[in-house]
């Protein structure tokens, strides 16, 4: 059972608040199934029932959870409720449902933005940016590569946290409050190079979906960008399009 840090400068409901959420994405928690009560949270992690309750309408804020008359509290989603919108609407199926999947964290790091980037994001070629390159796999076994970039001077604080387990989108939401209005995506199929090969366990040269997005905020700036590269043999996308 993981603990919370009393001594931490970081709220209790916080931490609660994250223990909860990685259960949900690591597959501890599926879809359907009960969380903790506020009272069984109490117990288990010593916190008083204003914590356990404001841990709990976090989640259910973001969309994670739903109280359910004679139930209790359920999970309904294992995203934040939001996550960018889009106009078309895509479904990423893998083949092995049932596996528990985790990311590992690849590297994370500040680099001069590439010219092509910068571009996307409407900035100055060279400027700082911060590059966070995740690995998604379950039972060691990888699925798909993400690599996301921001201009480092809007979200500096990224750097001080672990995305390995902590969702990235609910802390730009809970510490900077972007509002994400929409988001735009290319999707190619590519064949692995060297790099992604080693990375995503595959041979050189087998097919790989990559998709490229890029995310504005309300007032339409481009804030986010995303390569993401996935195992085509194990993934499909489902589209779903708007008359």
């Amino acid at each position: 059972m993981a603990e919370l840090d009393f001594n931490g400068r970081e709220q209790l409901y916080y931490q609660l608040y994250d223990l909860l959420f990685q259960g949900i994405s690591n597959g501890t928690y599926v879809i359907g199934d009960l969380i903790p009560s506020e009272s069984e949270l109490m117990k288990t992690y010593h916190v008083s029932r204003a914590t356990a309750r404001k841990a709990m309408e976090m989640l259910a804020n973001d969309g994670f959870v739903k109280k359910k008359r004679g139930l209790g509290t359920v999970v309904v989603s294992t995203r934040p409720k939001h996550s960018p919108h889009r106009v078309v609407n895509y479904t990423r199926k893998i083949q092995q449902a049932s596996v528990v999947s985790q990311k590992k964290l690849i590297s994370f790091e500040t680099i001069p933005a590439p010219t092509d980037i910068a571009a996307i994001l409407n900035l100055e070629a060279g400027t700082e940016l911060i590059c966070l390159q995740r690995l998604r796999y379950g039972d060691e076994e990888p699925f798909y590569l993400e690599i996301n970039y921001f201009e480092k001077s809007y979200v500096p604080a990224i750097l001080q946290r672990d995305f390995s387990k902590e969702s990235l989108r609910v802390f730009l939401k809970k510490t900077y409050n972007i509002q994400w209005a929409y988001a735009r995506q290319e999707i190619y199929s590519i064949i692995a190079d060297e790099k992604l090969s080693l990375l995503l366990k595959v041979e050189a040269g087998s097919p790989l979906l990559h998709i490229k997005r890029v995310s504005f905020d309300v007032e339409d700036h481009p804030r986010e960008y995303v390569d993401t590269y996935y195992i085509a043999e194990k993934y499909h996308l489902e589209i779903e399009l708007t008359i």
